[in-house]
């Protein structure tokens, strides 16, 4: 795969001194790589909502449970390709910003579904505004190469067993 950088100086400038800080031993793992975009991609996200606080995955959870009435943790952790230990956490931080709500599940006592409120359907549109002008940047970024990306991303993933759906 051909990879297509930006010939903007600043990010040039950033790649060369970011490739002089990686450890020799971590030079050519994609498995590192792949959590560094995901960090730093998380982190700009952040910065252009304006929410120092906002937990990477956040935004997957609220459009996920836009499109659906209420969901079952279990399926959230399916389809977003979250552990449900880390979803947990992040659903009891929704729940407690008044993003969503939980409901107890008439057909079994001990599970429960979770669906957005109103202030969580208008996080959700602002985020996702949001998402659509940083996700051109990503196009931008990936160039050329963005079909190929998505397929080795995808492969990645029903590799090691996570959804590709979010």
């Amino acid at each position: 795969m051909a990879v297509e950088t930006s010939t903007r100086p600043d990010t040039q400038a950033a790649s060369a001194e970011s490739e002089m800080l990686v450890p020799a031993m971590f030079q050519n793992l994609i498995g590192y790589h792949l959590r560094v975009a995901q960090e730093t991609s998380f982190q700009a996200f952040a910065r252009a909502a304006g929410k120092a606080d906002l937990k990477p995955g956040w935004y997957s959870l609220l459009t996920v449970l836009a499109e659906r009435e209420s969901m079952t943790p279990s399926e959230l952790s399916r389809i977003c390709g979250r552990d449900r230990s880390t979803l947990t956490s992040s659903l009891k931080a929704l729940s407690h910003r008044g993003l969503i709500e939980r409901r107890p599940n008439p057909d079994d006592q001990r599970s429960y579904s979770v669906r957005l409120t109103e202030n969580g359907r208008r996080m959700q549109k602002q985020l996702h505004a949001i998402a659509v002008v940083y996700d051109r940047r990503l196009d931008e970024i990936a160039g050329k190469d963005k079909a190929v990306l998505i397929a080795v991303l995808g492969r990645i993933a029903a590799t090691f067993g996570m959804a590709q759906d979010c």
